[in-house]
């Protein structure tokens, strides 16, 4: 049996969660990346080469293949990982479920808008501005209420949730930061993640990814 593998585009986006949560358990893995701009060319190593021949369900990016387990779509990777590698991360007390499913919607809704508005036009850029003005910080002031004065969403250490929630809120410090800025407890909130020693040392690491957060061909560079 090989190492399991995590593959993704190299980029940041929708796989970073899942690397800072495997760093964050010390699991030993293979972090594959696709080059974009070679799925221009074709050939061998590419997505859209490997897409058909993995025995993957549902073929997309990012995929994990942990021996006979193959898994896309990225918020059942991550689950999937911390269910075996530290489960004590997801709390068995359904109250506490509940509030991390929430908190999993309001990630969705601001991941919505956000990439919207990146990914917007010049015929749309204005409107779809104007929409992510109007929700986002509504739902930040929300995420702002959850967290409290807590170190991180669920008490004093880190949950499956915190991944995620970083990594969104690390998204829109570069891309509308005043956003976060408006609230002096999710900023604590952020360095006391980049505090943790394991993932200092994984940010500190040659396999961490700085950027870019979307795709390289994105109008907004981020």
């Amino acid at each position: 049996m090989g190492k399991p593998k995590l593959a993704y585009w190299d980029i940041r986006g929708l796989a970073q969660k899942i690397r800072f949560a495997l760093a964050y358990m010390g699991v030993d893995y293979d972090d594959l990346t696709y080059k974009e701009d070679n799925e221009q060319t074709g050939g061998d190593n590419t997505w859209a080469s490997d897409k058909t021949k993995l025995g993957l369900i549902a073929p997309n990016l990012p995929y994990w293949i942990d021996d006979d387990v193959k898994i896309t779509e990225s918020n059942a990777i991550l689950k999937y990982v911390v269910r075996k590698y530290n489960p004590s991360m997801i709390p068995s007390n359904l109250a506490k479920l509940a509030e991390m499913d929430m908190i999993e919607g309001i990630l969705a809704d601001i991941m919505t808008y956000s990439a919207t508005a990146a990914y917007s036009g010049e015929d749309k850029k204005e409107e779809h501005s104007y929409t992510f003005g109007s929700v986002v910080p509504t739902k930040l002031v929300i995420l702002s209420k959850i967290l409290g004065d807590k170190k991180f969403l669920m008490g004093n250490e880190p949950s499956y949730i915190d991944f995620p929630t970083y990594e969104i809120l690390y998204m829109l410090t570069k891309f509308r930061p005043s956003v976060v800025q408006a609230h002096e407890n999710l900023t604590a909130y952020m360095i006391s993640f980049e505090k943790l020693p394991a993932i200092e040392a994984y940010m500190k690491s040659p396999q961490f990814i700085k950027g870019p957060w979307f795709s390289r061909h994105c109008p907004a560079k981020i």
